[in-house]
């Protein structure tokens, strides 16, 4: 994982950032984020750790699904806002954590080359799932896009 860098991310930075990637205001992928919703919620149950989206993965989902948002320091590395990428395994991962914290948590996407799974929780709380362990990544997504731009991880 990428160490910790100062300063602050912006969010008017953050806004640059998800434009310069694809993003724009009053986006909204909805019929495409409902399938993808659904592709993550069959693979979860297939893999025998059942999720169910919150009001808020749905929101982020709708509202950020689908990019691949490069980090500007190191355009290898990427964010990826689907939540039907990652491995055999994360939903177990997922619900490990979930139960650790005692929030219902969706996997929103996941990042490259790391591999690490971006878990929305039903208060819109972010957090990161990585080999070396679990993080906490923010309050909403500004907060949890400029952590994760800033490799600012608080291990849980």
């Amino acid at each position: 994982m990428r160490s910790a860098m100062n300063p602050e991310v912006s969010r008017e930075e953050i806004l640059q950032w998800l434009s310069t990637n694809g993003w724009s205001p009053g986006r909204d992928i909805a019929d495409k984020a409902r399938e993808f919703i659904d592709d993550a919620v069959a693979d979860s149950v297939a893999e025998g750790f059942p999720v169910v989206p919150s009001e808020s993965a749905e929101r982020f989902v709708r509202t950020y699904g689908l990019l691949q948002l490069r980090h500007p320091g190191d355009p290898d590395e990427k964010l990826v806002t689907n939540p039907t990428g990652g491995y055999e395994g994360d939903f177990e991962e997922i619900a490990e954590l979930a139960q650790e914290i005692g929030k219902s948590l969706f996997r929103v996407g996941y990042d490259l080359p790391e591999g690490g799974i971006f878990a929305l929780a039903e208060d819109g709380c972010f957090y990161y799932i990585h080999h070396t362990g679990a993080s906490y990544i923010g309050a909403d997504e500004y907060e949890a896009f400029g952590n994760w731009l800033r490799g600012n991880f608080q291990s849980i």
